[in-house]
């Protein structure tokens, strides 16, 4: 099968340039060269497993965990070689978003799996495949939707409620069977009627009866698509991990105004490039929250003290360092310390991100180096835009390209709306305005300069006769339009199938309208496509 780039503009320069693998952005900003150096970093992790936690641990953490969403034969065997100590671990992640969220969540465990398939092969050694589910973060309107193509077509949004508004992380907030059968209710009504729907939402059901939270239903429902795979699951809300962090927690704390300086350092230095940091960070943030009362808050330091004025907060170094030692489910990574927590945790051979997380791991590599550790590999993740059948049939049928869709749709539909034009509506009516235009302004002079009285009038009139031309033109031209309303909808098609919502189909879309069509298994076959390094878009052709 051909695999076609599309080409899709990356939004941040900074992940251009790395995934270009311009020589001073890679050497400056980042710590090993993506292409160059697998031997070199997995070398580097060997002779630092001081420095990470007990992997005996750390295993026992993972097995209790997939043991619920996720317990497969393959996944039990690579907990199993995680326990090898020369093991690796390709890692990336996502929250948890409402039935898996946009399809690039689920390119990002198939880049994560072939990336430690690739990586297993070159190296030799052990490398396991690891999905981060970010539960610790609270921001839940990120999650709570997710958007599907229905029959009109249009593209519809569905969202769960949340109970309250308390800011807890999303691993933590329980949503009741009302709000669930409410949102599967609207699923089941927008959803094509397939031989595969009943199937598909019997299993969304089986596993929101035993998932509280969102992050638990989304763990179930990836554990079930890529647990045959050996994808292992990680949350970083998971009290068990916690545990484990509790050491970490406690450098972070000790170290954090040298950590600060660390992040100062490479803020200043990518300004010197003239770029602007993608993760926004506040003057003396200590990149830590800590959970109180169920709420995730952003501590600072101010004269000596931990705070969050807004909250009441205030915490010395030592009460916040006995809260890491004795409840360390208190307390929360933030974008700027998760990195250094997940390679405390794994012995990370590589990390696989989206454009905007490549940018903001800019700002990290000094804060590695500050706790004496290295950044890991960072490998873009892949990209595709999916095309069905009869789409590519439409493509064909009316001599586009998926470009031609994605950047000139306007163009390309009203040109091809005029060529239906049998009477040439535009052509003909903008002649008859033009001429009664030009012979109404004579008549006018004229009256005007025998009977000025009328020259108000006259031009009312004259304004009028030609808004009623305008309006016969339009009325012309939507009548045109409705009879080719069939084609105009094929149009349509197109454009919330393969650019919804103004956007790149992966960042929109949710997976579920091709497993009703094609049965879950549907993505099986980009399992099967080249693995690439630079973050290259692919078009697959779904049959």
């Amino acid at each position: 099968m051909n695999w076609p780039i599309l080409s899709i503009p990356v939004q941040q320069p900074l992940a251009v340039q790395y995934m270009e693998r311009d020589p001073s952005i890679v050497e400056t900003f980042y710590e090993y060269h993506p292409d160059l150096d697998w031997e070199k970093r997995a070398e580097w992790v060997e002779r630092s497993e001081q420095l990470r936690a007990d992997r005996t641990r750390l295993t026992e953490v993972l097995a209790l965990y997939n043991e619920r969403f996720n317990n497969s034969q393959a996944v039990r065997n690579s907990i199993e070689k995680l326990k090898d100590e020369r093991a690796l671990v390709v890692v990336g992640g996502q929250q948890g978003g409402l039935f898996t969220g946009p399809l690039l969540v689920l390119y990002k465990a198939i880049s994560i799996i072939r990336m430690a398939q690739e990586a297993e092969l070159k190296l030799s050694r052990p490398v396991v495949p690891v999905f981060w589910i970010a539960g610790e973060d609270h921001d839940f309107d990120e999650v709570d939707h997710t958007y599907v193509v229905t029959a009109e077509p249009s593209v519809q949004r569905i969202r769960i409620e949340k109970p309250d508004e308390q800011r807890a992380p999303v691993s933590h907030v329980r949503l009741d069977s009302t709000a669930w059968e409410a949102v599967l209710a609207e699923l089941e009504h927008v959803l094509p009627k397939t031989e595969f729907t009943p199937g598909m939402l019997e299993h969304l059901r089986e596993s929101i009866s035993s998932c509280a939270t969102l992050s638990d239903s989304f763990a179930a429902t990836i554990g079930r698509l890529f647990g045959k795979y050996g994808l292992v699951l990680v949350d970083s809300a998971d009290e068990g991990l916690r545990s484990i962090e509790a050491p970490m927690f406690e450098t972070i704390i000790q170290q954090n105004d040298r950590l600060e300086e660390a992040y100062d350092t490479s803020e200043r230095l990518l300004a010197s490039y003239g770029y602007t940091p993608q993760a926004v960070r506040s003057a003396h943030s200590a990149n830590v929250f800590v959970i109180r009362d169920g709420e995730r808050h952003l501590l600072q330091k101010e004269n000596g003290q931990f705070v969050n004025h807004r909250q009441g907060i205030s915490l010395t170094q030592e009460q916040l360092l006995d809260i890491a030692q004795h409840s360390p489910q208190s307390l929360s990574n933030n974008v700027l310390t998760r990195p250094l927590m997940q390679d405390y945790l794994f012995p990370v051979l590589a990390t696989v991100l989206g454009p905007g997380e490549i940018a903001y791991w800019a700002q990290i590599k000094q804060a590695f180096r500050e706790l004496g550790m290295r950044m890991p590999i960072i490998w873009p993740r892949m990209g595709f835009t999916c095309i069905e059948g009869t789409l590519n049939k439409l493509l064909d049928k009316y001599e586009l390209t998926v470009e031609d869709v994605v950047y000139r749709y306007e163009e390309k539909r009203s040109a091809w709306l005029q060529s239906q034009d049998a009477l040439h509506l535009d052509e003909r009516f903008e002649t008859l305005r033009s001429e009664v235009d030009s012979r109404y302004t004579e008549l006018l002079q004229e009256l005007v300069a025998s009977l000025p009285a009328l020259g108000k009038l006259g031009a009312t009139n004259h304004n009028k006769v030609l808004e009623q031309i305008d309006f016969l033109h339009h009325r012309a031209k939507d009548a045109m339009a409705k009879q080719h309303e069939s084609g105009l909808r094929q149009w349509e098609r197109l454009h919330v199938s393969l650019h919804p919502l103004e956007k790149p189909q992966e960042r929109v879309l949710n997976m579920l309208g091709y497993a009703c069509r094609y049965g879950e298994d549907w993505f099986t076959m980009l399992m099967e496509a080249p693995v690439v390094w630079r973050g290259e878009h692919r078009i697959a052709l779904l049959s």
